[in-house]
Formats: structure tokens, C-alpha cells, sequence
């Protein structure tokens, strides 16, 4: 079935996600409720079977000898019976194991199946809760930065009126100090509107940092969740279906059909299905733009004269150190989630209940990154912004170093100690990377399209066309997938093989496609001389469904790889050379 990503193919819905991946997990303990319903009931049926049993043991006890040898025998019977009355006693001996095997029933149901339904049921929930906390955190984020443009507009607009009214003031009158005051005023105006642009900037590439990397990822991991809730059920279901078909074996084949619906219900037939009745035609919302003051008449380019532009250096030099800490951070934290994420892959290739480990730390590892990226995009914004409106203007800031005041002061009559010199701080420049990539330039995003190209390494998908530059470059179409040659290392330029040829294509028109990973191979039997091998015998026959498990016949005797040490119900073990998880309760110790 072809793959399907909630994150490409839903736009703004994570209440409607979230509500759908928590029905499915709160529907577990419906589920819960079923099996512990079905458990009473096979302990209510086996108490009523022990009770049928020994009054029907009494009644023979008492007719027994007369059904075997008549009410007036002419030689005592002693102890034996009728082979009808042998008959009888083993029916209702067999009978009174059968309610043994209810009462197992009884109780595997409920720890190997309800039990676990439960610790599922936590998991999910927890791991759910986590995803939302993060999405409250970009929310809240995203509308703090709003509130921020708000004000910075509000005050735009008071500071134009205040310039308004000194320069009716200056119009009444010629003096030199309403003039003075009106340049003044000029000033505060034009930082005012400096900072309300900003401000615009950065809110847009939230938004768009937001709706295009953060929110999808978020939308894929409650996918992930949700379809690891589906493959674990589907297995506590199927370790259902053994415990009965080992206890009600006259009824194996009623049974198979709960298997065989099992192994229909694949993760994605859910998502399949959201994603049908969910989708609709969504639109982006719409960008901040400047709107000018209604007294002050203006256009959005920042002011870049003096003294204004000594503002707009402040502003950068902190951007820039601020942008330097968090790239840093950032990219460090990418790793790391980069190697979770590769764990927690590996992982799910055999799931257990201990799904959610490799889930959590993944999830706590985004977290930092998103909080990392966000500061690192709210200062790369106003750098852009800055040295794009600056041009060649020199943007280095001087700024001079704040004397320590002494205690003393008074008594040294107003002489100054030192060279009275200033520090220089240099600023750190970012090259202008023209239009921005929505999904965001530490992009999290993972391709999940298989590539038809023969190659193993890894592969990158044109997102749009680039026609080469230089002897160095090489061309690209839109939607080509090309194998990488060399990554980028920091110049913003990629090595790629094309239908072009060989050369640097941009890295930010690029997405890096999956290369996958191999999948984990089973643990190898003891050695001998260092642990006994374990064997166990195959009471019943057992046909493998997935390329994970062996099959196995009535009497077959199994070196055991991995026992069932976990209660799955599965146990790995290795015969005729082929290694692989067959049933628990199919196998007898030996």
C-alpha cells in the first residue's frame, strides 16, 4: 500500500488529528473492557462446570455399582465398573480439566491481554500529551510574536501623531526649538517603524516556520503514535486468539478468521481513511504587511540614515551573536533527533510494549530543537532584513565600554582614571539566502517516497529547477531525484549526480530523501560451552504469517534463541537452520 503522511497531506489540522488519535486510544478501553468481560465469563463458566462435575461424581458414587453389576449381584463387584460407567468417569474427569483450562483462560486473558491493553492504553496517552505540550508551546509562541507586532504597529501609530502634532506646532511657529523638537520626533518615528517592520518579519517566518516544518512534523509523529497503536493491538489481538485456540481447540477455525481479519488491519488503513474524510481545500494564511500611519504617510523600507541606522547595528550585532549560539544549538540538537529518530526506526521494526522509550526520548529531543530553531530564525529575520535594506553601508558596531563607578567618587575630585578608550564589537554577516524555504532551513521533514534510482546511497529530490551557473554546477528539474555525491558542508552548495550531469546544485532547493536503514537481523543461538542451549517440543503446528516467524509441526524439537521473558507470547528460536518467533503456548519445555 502506498505510504501516507498526515503532515504532507492535512494543512492546519491538529485539533482534529489530535482528537481523532486519542479517540483511538481512549477506544482502548473498550477493548479492556472486552476482554476482561470475556475472562469473567470463562470463570463463571468453569466455576458452574466444577459444580456440574462433582454432583454428577456423586450421583454415579451412588448408582454406580448398580449400573455395573444390578441391585442384587451374586458376586460382589469389589472396585470395578462398567466400561460405561469408565466411560462416565472420564468424561466427567476430562470435563473438570476443561474447567482447569477456563480458569487459565480466565486469568491469561486478563494479564496477558487486559493487562496489557491498559499499559498500551498509558503509553499512547502519555505520548500524546507530550506532542500537545509542544504544540502549545509553538502556539503560544507564535502568538506572543503577534501580540509583540501589535504593540510595535500601536506604537508606530502613537509615535506618528505625536510627530503630527510637533509639526503643526512647527508650522505656527519658526523657532528654532520646535524644529529641533519635529527632528527629534523624526527620529523616534522612523526606530518605531525600524522595529514594527521587524517585528512583521519575524511573525511571517513563524507563520510560516509554523504551518511548514513544525506542525507537520508534529501531525507525522501523532501518525506514528496512532499507527503504533494499531501494530501493537493487532498482536495483543492475535495473542488472544492463540491463548483461546490452545484452550477451545474445537473451535480453531472460527479463531483463524479473527487472525486473518488481524493481519488485514495494516497501521495505515486508518490514516488511509482520516486522511480521505478529512481533507479539504485549505488556504495559507494570509502574510503581515506594513500598513503606513494615517497622519504619517510612509512606505516599508527601513530607515538606514543616521542616527537610526546606529540603532539598527545594535539590533544586528545582538541578532548576530544571538543567531551564532542558536544555529549552534540547533544543529547539534538536529543530530541528536537525527539518531533517535534513526533508533526509534529500528525499533519499530520488531515493536514491543516498549515502544514508547525510544518515543519519548525522540519527542523531548524535538522539543529542545523547536525551542532552539525558533530563536535562531527570530535573529536570522532581522539580519536578513537589516543587511538587505543597509546595502554596502558599514554595519560594524562600536559601542563604548561603561566605566565602573567608585564608591569613592566624591573625594576624587572629578579626575578620570584610565584611557578613557571604547571596545569594538564585531558582528557576524549571514549570506542572504534569497526567498526563504517555508518547511525551514533545519528542516525536519522526512520524504517518505521510495526512489526508483539504483543506487544505495543517499538521495535528494529537486523541490524546484536550477539551471547551472558555472563549469562547477550542474542543472535540475523539478521533482528529479538525484544521488548525493558530497554533502553540504556549510557553503550552502551540494554535489549531486543529475540527469544533467555531475556538479553543486543550492541545498536549499533540495529535500534529503530517506536512504533507509537494514533491517535488525535475530540474535544467534547460545554458544555451546558457554550456556546450556535451551529446547523446547512443538506441541502443535503453527504456519508463519510475516517474514519474522518459522513455522513449526507437532513434535518438532526448537533451540531457543530469545525465551519469553516479556509476556508477549512470542519466543524466538532457531530449527533446520531458519530462525524466527513462533507462539509460546505452541512449545512445551524439554
Amino acid at each position: 500500500m502506498a505510504s501516507v503522511s498526515i503532515g504532507d497531506e492535512l494543512k492546519d489540522s491538529f485539533k482534529p488529528t489530535l482528537k481523532w488519535v486519542n479517540g483511538g486510544i481512549d477506544w482502548l478501553s473498550d477493548v479492556e473492557e472486552f476482554y476482561r468481560e470475556r475472562a469473567t465469563i470463562e470463570k463463571e463458566y468453569a466455576a458452574k462446570l466444577k459444580d456440574l462435575c462433582k454432583r454428577h461424581f456423586e450421583k454415579k458414587s451412588k448408582i454406580a455399582t448398580e449400573l455395573s453389576v444390578g441391585k442384587e449381584p451374586k458376586v460382589t463387584p469389589g472396585s470395578l465398573e462398567s466400561a460405561s460407567m469408565v466411560l462416565w468417569t472420564d468424561v466427567l474427569t476430562q470435563t473438570e480439566a476443561i474447567a482447569d483450562e477456563k480458569l487459565t483462560l480466565h486469568r491469561e486473558l486478563n494479564v496477558k491481554i487486559g493487562d496489557n491493553v491498559v499499559s498500551l492504553k498509558g503509553k499512547c496517552a502519555k505520548l500524546s500529551r507530550h506532542i500537545e505540550s509542544i504544540d502549545e508551546y509553538l502556539t503560544n509562541e507564535k502568538t506572543s510574536t503577534e501580540e509583540e507586532l501589535s504593540k510595535a504597529r500601536k506604537n508606530y501609530y502613537s509615535v506618528c501623531q505625536s510627530t503630527e502634532n510637533v509639526r503643526q506646532k512647527t508650522e505656527k511657529s519658526s523657532s528654532d526649538k520646535y524644529q529641533r523638537k519635529l527632528s527629534e520626533k523624526e527620529v523616534d518615528m522612523n526606530i518605531a517603524k525600524n522595529q514594527y517592520l521587524l517585528k512583521i518579519n519575524v511573525a511571517n517566518r513563524l507563520k510560516d516556520k509554523y504551518y511548514y516544518q513544525d506542525l507537520p512534523e508534529l501531525l507525522d509523529y501523532f501518525q506514528e503514535v496512532n499507527e503504533a497503536r494499531v501494530a501493537i493491538l493487532n498482536k495483543l489481538i492475535k495473542n488472544a486468539s492463540i491463548v483461546e485456540r490452545n484452550s477451545h481447540d474445537r473451535i480453531k477455525e472460527k479463531l483463524h478468521l479473527i487472525d486473518k481479519t488481524v493481519d488485514q488491519n495494516n497501521p495505515t488503513l486508518d490514516t488511509a481513511m482520516f486522511v480521505k474524510h478529512n481533507s479539504f481545500d485549505w488556504k495559507e494564511p494570509e502574510d503581515n504587511y506594513f500598513i503606513p500611519s494615517d497622519i504619517w504617510h510612509d512606505d516599508e523600507s527601513l530607515v538606514t540614515k543616521e542616527p537610526e541606522l546606529t540603532e539598527l547595528k545594535r539590533i544586528l550585532n545582538h541578532s548576530s551573536s544571538e543567531f551564532s549560539k542558536y544555529e549552534s544549538l540547533a544543529l547539534d540538537t538536529k543530530q541528536k533527533l537525527e539518531e533517535a529518530t534513526i533508533q526509534r526506526h529500528k525499533d519499530q521494526e520488531s515493536i514491543t510494549l516498549k515502544f514508547d522509550g525510544s518515543f519519548s526520548t525522540s519527542l523531548s529531543i524535538l522539543q529542545r530543537f523547536m525551542k532552539d530553531d525558533t530563536q535562531r530564525v527570530k535573529s536570522e529575520v532581522e539580519i536578513e532584513v537589516i543587511q538587505n535594506y543597509a546595502g554596502d553601508k558599514d554595519l560594524s558596531h562600536y559601542e563604548e565600554t561603561k566605566k565602573k563607578k567608585s564608591r569613592f567618587g566624591f573625594l576624587k575630585g572629578g579626575k578620570q582614571q584610565g584611557n578613557g578608550g571604547s571596545d569594538v564589537t564585531s558582528i557576524h554577516t549571514v549570506k542572504s539566502v534569497g526567498s526563504h524555504d517555508k518547511s525551514g532551513f533545519l528542516n525536519l521533514r522526512r520524504n517518505k517516497t521510495k526512489s526508483s534510482m539504483s543506487s544505495s546511497g543517499p538521495t535528494a529530490k529537486a523541490l524546484y529547477p536550477y539551471e547551472a551557473a558555472g563549469d562547477d554546477e550542474t542543472g535540475m528539474v523539478s521533482g528529479e531525484v538525484m544521488e548525493i555525491l558530497e554533502f553540504d558542508d556549510g557553503s550552502g552548495w551540494t554535489s549531486v549526480k543529475s540527469s544533467g550531469g555531475q556538479g553543486l546544485v543550492p541545498t536549499s532547493y533540495l529535500e534529503i530523501l530517506d536512504d533507509g536503514g537494514k533491517k535488525k537481523g535475530p540474535s544467534v543461538p547460545p554458544k555451546r560451552g558457554a550456556k546450556r542451549v535451551q529446547y523446547v517440543e512443538a506441541l502443535y503446528d503453527y504456519q508463519a504469517d510475516g517474514d519474522d516467524e518459522i513455522s513449526i509441526r507437532a513434535g518438532d524439537r526448537i533451540a531457543v534463541i530469545q525465551d519469553d521473558t516479556d509476556g508477549s507470547g512470542w519466543t524466538e528460536g532457531e530449527i533446520n537452520g531458519e530462525r524466527g518467533m513462533f507462539p509460546t503456548s505452541y512449545v512445551k519445555k524439554i
